[in-house]
């Protein structure tokens, strides 16, 4: 094969849009379409973000830096410029008391017909509706309450204490992620051919109450809670440990998932005494009901030792560990010194995160893909072999399968997915009854709408299928450490000799070059690494970190997608494939650049809690009732006069005064009532939802967030799907996950032709397995 030539910037390459923002959201959205090569015009509209105003300009410079600029007078006088897409954050709502959001309206209205736009909103509250049926009144959102009402905020925090939102803006830059993705979809389709005009309806509360509903997927149903539990995952997420660690110099964090791992770190401890008593000889066991005097003992092991010691030790004895970084910290990171992932600001201070991924192209071609998109499955006619596992990229491949694509997962019980041995969920009260492999809800939502073909990659004969599946496939997907794919002959270089358009998606934790290339681990190692666990907390005494949420997969998993959806852009316009890098831990550090420029510019960064850099009052109050709060972000002085105006009262002196005059107001109410009088005064509020009030809402059933897929055991399982809607569509994949096997030899009588006597002979060697 050729030597391969990185195409990173050009995937869309003479594609222009146009970004009405005034939130990271779009800023964001238009950020990672103009790393993937298009044109982005921005309106000269100020950013409002959760970031020091002494710094607003470096942070402006960060999101929008290589876009260009062109004057709203113009836009209102019907400069348009002629445009492939828009991506707007301000049609529902702004920070500026509605001055922004009727100047988009304006915008909207003079657009093409058939224009696509993504609507990004903070928090939508019904199912999209276009501007013209649009007579309600907007209703603020912030991420605070995209947070609140998601029952993100209910997982982060202390039992008894007030639960803490995403900081710095995350949950924004997540929809912005994600509207990237649909962007980038609706590209693809036009390169197509196909009409891909019409609305993009993208919600920051409903990308991240997708993001819970995937991860409860393993808590609620196995009997686990999803609530505040310090720094570790609710009852260590099924396993212990999962949590968070002081050392001698610092903290870690420490994960185990499989009884290897657990032996392993008892093995590093020295097998104390305490560890061979049968209660802790069972991980599973520990993280159920005794996590806290687990804690007790393997803190003060960690706490005699520094973080290098224990990784060390990790790295001998095979479990996963990770310093706590500081966002600084992690911009130091060897890796980033071989590849060039943070680069400069104008200031000359590190302070700016690259590109998280690499594409690059064999050098030959191999044809468009033949699409035969509708509105509710814009990828039929694509098909997609899946060769990952756990989370982040059967996350992937689910959402491709509710937007239409075949996806064909590969697996055996040599090596199942380690999904589908979280344990056996739990209906009423009971273990559920079925085959142990077929049992799991985590499973269950990972890998909805897919087909199981059970092949054995192990043995040459398995390998061999994989690379003849591959050679009709338009995308293979994979997770493993970079070089396990290679060493069986399954690599982007192998599998492109017999198919030189397809799309290859490598998604590992540090990428699939440099110093670091080898690292693994889970979603805390890289919420550790990435400096994000350091700010997410009620001081930088009292750090909590990102245990429940894991948000490093979801948040890999989206980036992957505007990636692998850009590079079908790409394919459709050139007919070239090539393989797709990214590296989940940069993607991560990604949506911590506030925190990355505080953390270089000051020497360190806020650990703001539930305040904000701008916003006052901002935060979550406790309300009447056992463990009630209400959200509550306030933008404006013209906003701080009405919400004075309900409280009554002297005027404050300072955001002290405020937090106390809210917090005597809403601790007198039920939360629902005091919701509804600030959200009538145009204010920005909202109860903390648990996950189970969160599903049960009429919110999440009008904004469709999870439907109901018939399993053969599981029955009837709720699952949330794609975040996105297009033309008011819902994306829903049609088949619940599949059995292990089950289409292993409909697939390959289909795809490869093989006949029963050819079948049965890979079945005594070895190969395949039922189905």
């Amino acid at each position: 094969m050729p030597s391969m030539i990185d195409v990173s910037g050009e995937l869309l390459s003479g594609t222009r849009v146009l970004e009405l923002s005034t939130r990271v959201a779009g800023g964001y959205c238009g950020r990672i379409l103009r790393l993937h090569g298009a044109e982005v015009v921005r309106w000269d509209a100020p950013l409002t973000a959760d970031c020091l105003p002494s710094l607003a300009s470096v942070l402006h410079e960060s999101l929008h830096e290589g876009k260009q600029s062109i004057q709203v007078d113009d836009l209102l006088a019907g400069q348009v410029p002629e445009v492939d897409l828009v991506v707007v954050d301000s049609r529902h709502d702004d920070a500026h008391d509605g001055h922004w959001r009727e100047a988009t309206r304006e915008v909207l209205s003079r657009l093409p017909q058939g224009c696509p736009v993504v609507d990004l909103s903070a928090r939508a509250d019904a199912v999209w509706s276009p501007p013209s049926l649009n007579t309600h009144e907007a209703e603020p959102g912030s991420t605070l309450t995209a947070s609140a009402v998601s029952a993100m905020s209910w997982s982060l925090g202390r039992p008894g204490q007030e639960p803490l939102p995403l900081p710095y803006d995350l949950a924004d830059y997540l929809s912005g992620t994600e509207g990237a993705a649909a962007a980038s979809l609706s590209l693809a389709l036009a390169a197509s051919g196909a009409d891909a005009s019409g609305f993009w309806d993208v919600s920051a509360a409903d990308v991240v109450a997708s993001y819970v509903g995937q991860i409860c997927a393993v808590f609620l149903p196995f009997g686990r809670e999803w609530k505040r539990d310090g720094p570790r995952a609710t009852g260590s997420g099924g396993f212990y440990p999962g949590a968070m660690f002081r050392c001698s110099d610092g903290q870690l964090t420490l994960v185990c998932r499989t009884d290897r791992e657990w032996a392993g770190l008892r093995r590093a401890m020295g097998d104390p005494p305490w560890s061979q008593d049968r209660r802790f000889a069972d991980a599973r066991v520990v993280a159920l009901l005794h996590a806290d005097e687990a804690d007790r003992h393997v803190s003060a092991w960690t706490e005699a030792h520094t973080c290098a010691e224990i990784t060390e030790l990790g790295r001998e004895h095979g479990f996963a560990v990770a310093q706590v970084l500081t966002p600084a910290q992690g911009a130091q990171l060897e890796q980033y010194a071989h590849n060039g992932f943070v680069e400069s600001d104008h200031t000359g201070a590190v302070t700016r995160p690259g590109r998280p991924w690499r594409v690059v192209d064999g050098g030959t071609a191999g044809g468009p893909v033949p699409l035969r998109p509708t509105a509710a499955r814009p990828l039929a006619g694509l098909t997609v072999l899946d060769l990952s596992w756990v989370w982040s990229g059967p996350m992937l491949t689910a959402q491709l399968a509710d937007l239409g694509a075949e996806v064909i997962k590969v697996e055996s019980r040599s090596r199942p997915d380690p999904a589908r041995s979280r344990g056996r969920a739990v209906r009423d009260g009971e273990p559920i009854e079925g085959p142990d492999l077929e049992v799991s809800t985590y499973f269950g939502q990972m890998n909805r709408g897919k087909r199981s073909v059970a092949v054995n990659i192990g043995i040459e004969e398995g390998a061999d299928l994989v690379r003849r599946l591959a050679a009709g496939a338009d995308v293979v997907v994979e997770n493993m450490r970079p070089g396990a794919l290679d060493r069986r002959g399954l690599g982007y270089a192998d599998l492109a000799m017999d198919n030189p358009g397809l799309i290859m998606l490598s998604m590992s934790m540090m990428g699939q070059e440099g110093p670091m290339r080898g690292l693994g681990g889970y979603a805390p190692v890289m919420s550790g690494l990435a400096g994000v666990d350091s700010i997410v907390g009620y001081s930088s005494a009292d750090r909590i970190g990102l245990y429940n949420p894991s948000l490093g997969d979801p948040n890999g998993a989206a980036h992957a997608m505007t990636a692998l959806l850009a590079a079908l852009a790409r394919r459709q316009r050139t007919g070239r494939g090539g393989w797709v890098d990214v590296a989940q831990i940069s993607c991560l550090m990604a949506t911590a650049r506030a925190a990355l420029i505080e953390d270089v510019h000051f020497g360190a960064a806020r650990v703001p809690g539930g305040s904000h850099a701008v916003f006052w009052p901002h935060g979550t109050y406790r309300a009447s009732g056992e463990d009630e709060w209400v959200a509550l972000s306030v933008r404006t002085p013209a906003e701080r006069d009405r919400l004075r105006s309900i409280l009554g009262g002297p005027e404050w002196l300072d955001r002290a005064a405020a937090d106390r005059a809210v917090s005597a107001w809403t601790s007198a109410r039920d939360p629902e009532v005091a919701v509804a009088v600030l959200r009538s005064a145009g204010l920005d509020a909202a109860r903390v939802d648990s996950f189970e009030r969160l599903a049960a809402s009429d919110w999440a059933k009008a904004r469709r967030l999870s439907s109901p897929l018939s399993h053969p055991w599981l029955g009837a399982q709720e699952v949330f799907h794609s975040p996105w809607k297009w033309r008011g569509e819902t994306f829903i994949a049609e088949t619940a996950a599949p059995l292990l096997g089950d289409s292993t030899a409909a697939v390959l009588r289909e795809r490869l032709g093989l006949d029963d006597v050819r079948l049965d002979e890979l079945r005594a060697a070895g190969a395949i397995e039922q189905g």
